[in-house]
């Protein structure tokens, strides 16, 4: 040890020698960031100050309990009495250290000095001395690393151990970990509660919403579209038949304050207020007639209820409308004849079907409270915009492209508006792309009804069907295959001009071809989704084989790695920028957080009442939603967990939605559609872990833990966090009875 160099003392007196490393004893190996070290070194010595002026922190500083921690500890000691010297410590010159740090970078030299974060300002120290020369190959072992302490080898494992990764794992625990469950609204400095995610800065944003999006507004990609995609104008009775004729044209809906619920009856494709319930329900017994809504300022909640027809598929927000009136996509179910869902004869996984169906959307206009607060206008019912028809078979699945786009860009022509890029997977196996535009023709209020013949981009892979689709990038589109292959479109240009990457594949001359078509699975792809934006390049599939599988696109044959596998795969995978990880809620009664460096560990971060059926994570806050089989609603918080695994996770049952079928009296009576109650306002419960054990689930009967089969029409089906940051904190719910319930849930 140098002479120079004082000997840290601990608390009892005993010296504590620190460890020294080598310079050159293994080389260096980042599995997601490849360009780390690089930024590494330009963070040691930067040039001026940081650029990005909305992330700047003020450092806060809170005083110990224990007054022998608040004696400041004399130059060469270390201040936190874990024998490694802080910088200012290690230069044994407090004047030359304090010049040093006024030249970093203040956002991360706050971030990670400062005493808020003192989890992560022990990695940065001993970071500081590593990055000197000691290169690490590979990750340890963060079980054993959690089990024996070691928080700073826990969080690295989680993260990542290059500087930008802990950055970003502090700025999320400031932003989100004090949301218990619910996202708090965005305040005017955007410290807390919603925001963009931190990866997207402002500059990256502009750049995909106008460099991105140059090939559609000026290289021919609009007119291209325009082009490719036929749609008919139909009246009202010819579109109409393209709509699930549900069992009956109206559900009886029971809810409102506990123990005093109200009677609505609500007809299909009609909504109606939540606020009709709260605000005007008797104190005893229920309601024949909707009682008349009271004044908002009276109104103890405020949302919509629709009523789509028959059970509700899939649902998403349109993008990209961070003022005005929002856009709600929703594909529904065939209803039963038989014990055979519509015209489907065979298997619907394996087999193409095509008949007629539709995709409805829906239009809910805003108000403005504040300036960073858009909340749901009580006062102007919710309407179905448009109907798209077609004769595709069942949509599967819908997603709307999340890339950002400049507003102004879709709104040059007066009568038309291009509500934006919709990709979906239809049962007869193609995935297509509809470019949506809306007419905003002065006076016009009714439905339109639009039958589209052809779509602005179309595929196909062969000898097989699509099953889930997501977007790479505004021309990029990655579709899982019920052979378990995964294939990679272009919309634009013509997938023909691109070479063949990977496994060749037949194709006619008029189909396009995949620039990539490589096996991930050995069977069916049930879901899949990408890390955009914080690694659009990294892939996760689930299947029927058993596996989550995370891949990496730039070399899917060797950079990938498998989760441990599971009897019942979850049918849904989404993507948490905040927790660095992928999100799924599978049958086992779990939520469960599946980090991207170390995915073959998971993190139970949740306990739902049943099978998890659907998942939403936000995209401008931390919070998810696990829709449940018996009809609950869950939220929770998973950063909290992640961060602290010691800490108690707590959860919320938002509400839920109960089914009964129809009595022998109200069949005879010609009324066989059954009863439904939503009941809501329970409080914040633990989330025990412990399954089948006392304060669990309960689920242990004589030491076996047992499963219940719930309703069809009571479960939930699908459920969508608000896509800008505006109305981040809107819920969409799509239940199987038909009703979709839309709701802000930001606090």
């Amino acid at each position: 040890m140098d002479a120079d160099v004082p000997v840290p003392i601990r608390k009892s007196g005993r010296k504590l020698q620190p460890k020294k490393f080598g310079r050159d004893e293994i080389t260096n190996l980042d599995l997601l960031n490849s360009a780390s070290e690089g930024e590494i070194e330009a963070w040691e010595h930067p040039v001026g100050s940081s650029s990005d002026e909305e992330f700047r922190f003020e450092q806060a500083v809170r005083e110990s309990d224990d007054p022998e921690e608040n004696v400041v500890p004399s130059v060469g000691a270390a201040s936190d009495r874990t024998g490694i010297a802080t910088p200012a410590e290690d230069s044994n010159d407090d004047a030359s250290y304090a010049s040093a740090y006024a030249t970093r970078p203040r956002e991360d030299a706050d971030l990670l000095m400062g005493p808020r974060l003192k989890d992560f300002s022990h990695i940065y120290t001993k970071r500081r001395r590593l990055e000197a020369g000691t290169h690490i190959r590979g990750i340890t072992d963060p079980l054993g690393a959690s089990a024996k302490g070691a928080k700073g080898e826990y969080l690295t494992s989680l993260f990542g151990p290059a500087t930008q990764d802990l950055i970003h794992a502090a700025r999320s625990r400031d932003q989100w970990s004090e949301d218990v469950a619910l996202p708090r609204r965005a305040n005017g400095s955007g410290t807390r509660g919603m925001r963009h995610l931190f990866s997207q800065t402002a500059e990256k944003r502009q750049v995909e919403a106008t460099e991105g999006w140059n090939w559609y507004f000026s290289h021919g990609g609009r007119q291209r579209f325009e082009g490719m995609q036929k749609s008919q104008l139909l009246s009202s009775e010819q579109g109409m038949t393209y709509i699930p004729k549900p069992s009956q044209t109206q559900r009886t809906i029971f809810m409102g304050p506990y123990g005093s619920q109200s009677r609505f009856v609500l007809p299909a494709l009609q909504s109606m207020s939540i606020g009709e319930a709260w605000g005007g329900a008797p104190q005893h017994g229920g309601s024949e007639e909707p009682k008349p809504q009271p004044p908002r300022s009276q109104r103890q909640k405020e949302g919509w209820l629709l009523h789509v027809g028959t059970g509700v598929r899939c649902l998403e927000w349109a993008p990209n409308r961070a003022a005005g009136t929002q856009y709600l996509a929703i594909s529904t179910v065939q209803p039963r004849e038989n014990g055979k869902i519509g015209h489907l004869k065979f298997s619907p996984a394996f087999t193409a079907q095509s008949f007629p169906s539709s995709i409805q959307i829906w239009s809910f206009p805003t108000s403005k409270r504040q300036v960073h607060e858009t909340l749901l206008d009580a006062d102007n019912p919710p309407c179905l915009k448009m109907v798209i028809c077609t004769n595709w078979g069942d949509p599967k699945h819908l997603r709307w492209c999340p890339m950002p786009i400049v507003p102004e860009e879709c709104d040059q022509e007066e009568a038309r508006r291009s509500t934006g890029l919709l990709a979906g997977v239809w049962s007869d196996g193609h995935v297509r792309v509809l470019d949506i535009q809306l007419k905003q023709l002065a006076g016009m209020q009714d439905t339109q009804y639009l039958r589209y013949t052809s779509a602005a981009f179309t595929a196909k892979p062969p000898s097989t069907l699509c099953t889930s689709v997501t977007w790479l990038s505004p021309t990029e589109l990655a579709v899982g295959c019920a052979n378990g292959h995964l294939a990679i479109w272009s919309i634009y240009p013509p997938p023909s001009s691109f070479p063949q990457t990977c496994c060749p594949t037949p194709s006619t001359s008029s189909a396009p071809s995949p620039r990539l078509y490589y096996p991930l699975h050995p069977s069916y792809i049930l879901s899949l989704s990408t890390a955009y934006p914080l690694a659009p390049h990294l892939l996760a599939t689930s299947s029927a084989a058993g596996h989550l599988r995370l891949t990496s696109l730039r070399s899917p044959h060797t950079d990938y790695v498998l989760s441990p596998r599971m009897r019942h795969v979850p049918s849904q995978v989404h993507f948490s920028e905040p927790c660095h990880a992928f999100l799924t809620a599978d049958d086992n009664d779990s939520v469960k957080v599946w980090p991207l460096r170390r995915f073959f560990s998971p993190v139970n971060v949740a306990r739902i009442p049943s099978a998890g059926l659907c998942l939403a994570t936000g995209n401008f806050h931390a919070s998810a939603l696990a829709g449940c089989a018996d009809g609950s609603v869950c939220a929770v918080n998973p950063i909290r967990k992640m961060l602290y695994p010691k800490m108690m996770s707590w959860q919320l049952p938002v509400l839920k939605h109960e089914f009964r079928r129809a009595t022998e009296e109200e069949r005879e009576m010609g009324d066989d559609a059954g009863k439904v109650r939503i009941t809501e306002g329970f409080k914040l419960k633990e989330a025990n872990m412990v399954q089948g054990t006392k304060g669990g689930t309960g689920k242990a009967v004589e030491g076996v833990v047992v499963a219940t089969i719930w309703e069809e029409e009571g479960q939930v089906r699908a459920v969508a966090w608000g896509s800008s940051v505006e109305v981040g904190g809107w819920v969409a719910v799509g239940f199987g009875s038909g009703l979709v319930r839309v709701e802000d849930l930001a606090i």
